[in-house]
C-alpha cells in the first residue's frame, strides 16, 4: 500500500437509546421516591379536606411556596382524637408514593398530631364546644346535693385507689351511709361505655341519692375517658345528683363541667356527701397510675416503631392502598355517570310521553270529532243555503211557466182545436174539411165538434 494512501478507520456506533413507557417511568419514579423517602415528618396546614363515602381523608398540605397532596386512610385513624379540618396546622408521620393512575406524587398519612396544641387537647375543645352550644353545661341544669345523704352510688373501678378513698373517708366520717359500688374501667378502649352504663344502671335500676363518678389522678391520657361524649350525655340525663371526682385539682374534664357539682379528688367527693372538708389523696394510687401510663407510652412509643418498619418493606398493602385510592375514583366516576345517565333517561321519558300524548288515538278522534261536528254544522248551513237558493228560482220559474202555460191563455178564454181522433194542433183552416171531427179543449173541460163550415 502507498504510505501516501490513508488508513481508514472504524466509525463508532452511538450508544442505545432507552425508551420509557409512560408507566415504567412512574413505575421507576415511584420505587425511587419510595425508598428514598419510606418514613418521614412533614409539617404544614390543611387544606381542601374532604372525606367521601370510604371514611378516608383527602386533603391538601401546604405551606407559603408549596402543596402536597395527602390520604390518611380509615384504619390508620382510629387512634386519633381529633378532627381534622381546612386551616388546621399538623405534623403528620406519613411515606411518600406515587398515583401512577394520575402521575402524582403524593403522602400516606399514617400518623398526624396538632401543631401548637396537643390532639387530645384539640378534641377535648372541639367536643366541648359542641356541647356548649346545646346547653349541657348551663347553670340552670345544676341540682343541689342532699343534705342528708342515705344511699351513695359510686361509678369507678373496683381496684382503683378512688373507691378505697370514698369508703375509708365515709367509714371514718359516716358510717351509716349506705354505699354501692358500679365497677367499671376508667381509662383505655371500652372505659367510657362502662362509666356511662353505670351511671343509667343506678338511674333505671337502682336509685340512690347521690352519684359519685371519678378516678384518682392521671395524666390527661389517662383521664380521657371522662371527656368522652358518652359519659358527659349520661351525667347530663341522671335524674340524680352527680358529683364528678375525675383526676386532680388542674384537670378539669367535660364531665367536671356538666356534672351538678365538682369535686378536686374522690376524697372531697366523699367528704361532701358525708359533710366534711378534709381532702385527702392517696399518693401510692398517683404513682401507680402515673407508671400504668408510662408503661402504656411505652408500648405505643415500641409499637409505632415496630409499624414504621413494617410499612418500609413493599407488600400487598402498598398494593392495596392503590387499589382503594382507585377505587375511590372509580366510584365517585361511576356516580356521576349514573346521574348523568337518570338525568337523560328521564328527559327522554318526558319528551316520549309528550309525543304519546300528542299521538294518542283518543285525542286523535276527540280533534276528529271537533272537525266533523264543524264540518256537519258548515254543511247544513250551506245545504240550507242551496235549498232557499233552489226554491227561490223555482217559485220564478213556476210564475214565469204559469205565465207561459198554454193553461194560463185557456184561462182567459182561449182554446186548442186538434184532429179527432190523432190530436194534432190545429193552425189552420185548410188543415180541415167540412164534417171532419175535430176536437176543442178549453180551460174546463174539452168539445168534440163536426167542421160544418170552413172559411180561409
Amino acid at each position: 500500500m502507498n504510505s501516501s494512501e490513508k488508513t481508514p478507520y472504524a466509525l463508532e456506533e452511538p450508544p442505545q437509546r432507552r425508551i420509557y413507557s409512560v408507566s415504567e417511568l412512574t413505575g421507576e419514579i415511584r420505587g425511587l421516591l419510595e425508598d428514598h423517602f419510606p418514613f418521614l415528618w412533614v409539617e404544614g396546614e390543611i387544606s381542601n379536606f374532604r372525606v367521601p363515602a370510604s371514611g378516608h381523608y383527602y386533603f391538601v398540605l401546604k405551606d407559603e411556596d408549596s402543596q402536597i397532596r395527602g390520604v390518611m386512610f380509615r384504619s390508620q385513624q382510629r387512634w386519633m382524637r381529633f378532627q381534622p379540618e381546612d386551616g388546621l396546622k399538623v405534623l403528620c408521620q406519613a411515606r411518600v408514593s406515587v398515583y401512577e393512575p394520575r402521575g402524582e406524587y403524593q403522602l400516606l398519612v399514617d400518623f398526624m398530631e396538632p401543631r401548637g396544641v396537643g390532639a387530645l387537647q384539640l378534641a377535648y375543645e372541639q367536643l366541648k364546644k359542641r356541647l356548649e352550644a346545646e346547653g349541657l353545661f348551663d347553670p340552670e341544669h345544676k341540682r343541689a346535693i342532699p343534705f342528708l345523704t342515705q344511699r351513695l352510688g359510686v361509678v369507678t373501678s373496683a381496684t382503683g385507689a378512688a373507691i378505697r378513698d370514698i369508703i375509708r373517708v365515709v367509714r371514718e366520717r359516716y358510717s351509716n351511709l349506705e354505699i354501692y359500688l358500679y365497677p367499671a374501667k376508667v381509662q383505655g378502649e371500652g372505659a367510657a361505655a362502662e362509666i356511662a352504663r353505670g351511671i343509667d344502671t343506678f338511674n333505671e335500676e337502682f336509685p340512690v341519692d347521690v352519684l359519685i363518678v371519678g378516678r384518682g389522678g392521671g395524666s390527661w391520657e389517662d383521664l380521657w375517658a371522662f371527656n368522652e361524649e358518652a359519659v358527659v350525655r349520661a351525667i347530663f340525663r341522671s335524674h340524680i345528683p352527680v358529683i364528678s371526682a375525675v383526676g386532680h385539682e388542674i384537670d378539669v374534664t367535660l364531665a367536671d363541667l356538666v356534672a351538678d357539682v365538682r369535686a378536686p379528688t374522690p376524697s372531697a367527693a366523699a367528704e361532701m356527701v358525708a359533710q366534711h372538708k378534709e381532702a385527702l389523696e392517696s399518693l401510692v394510687a398517683n404513682l401507680n397510675q402515673r407508671l400504668e401510663g408510662r408503661i402504656g407510652q411505652i408500648f405505643n412509643l415500641a409499637g409505632e416503631r415496630l409499624d414504621s418498619r413494617k410499612k418500609r418493606l413493599r407488600h400487598p398493602a402498598a398494593r392495596l392502598a392503590d387499589l382503594r385510592l382507585r377505587l375511590d375514583e372509580q366510584a365517585q366516576r361511576l356516580e356521576f355517570a349514573a346521574r348523568q345517565r337518570l338525568r337523560s333517561e328521564n328527559q327522554m321519558f318526558l319528551r316520549l310521553r309528550d309525543n304519546l300524548l300528542h299521538l294518542s288515538p283518543s285525542r286523535r278522534i276527540s280533534e276528529a270529532q271537533g272537525l266533523l261536528g264543524q264540518s256537519w254544522h258548515r254543511l247544513e248551513l250551506f245545504l240550507g243555503q242551496i235549498f232557499q237558493k233552489k226554491r227561490q228560482n223555482l217559485e220564478r220559474g213556476l210564475i214565469q211557466l204559469d205565465g207561459l202555460s198554454p193553461l194560463g191563455i185557456l184561462a182567459r178564454g182561449y182554446s186548442i182545436t186538434t184532429t179527432w181522433p190523432k190530436g194534432k194542433v190545429i193552425s189552420s183552416a185548410r188543415q180541415v174539411r167540412e164534417d171532419d171531427t175535430v176536437k176543442v179543449r178549453l180551460h174546463e173541460g174539452s168539445l168534440r165538434c163536426n167542421v160544418v163550415h170552413v172559411e180561409e
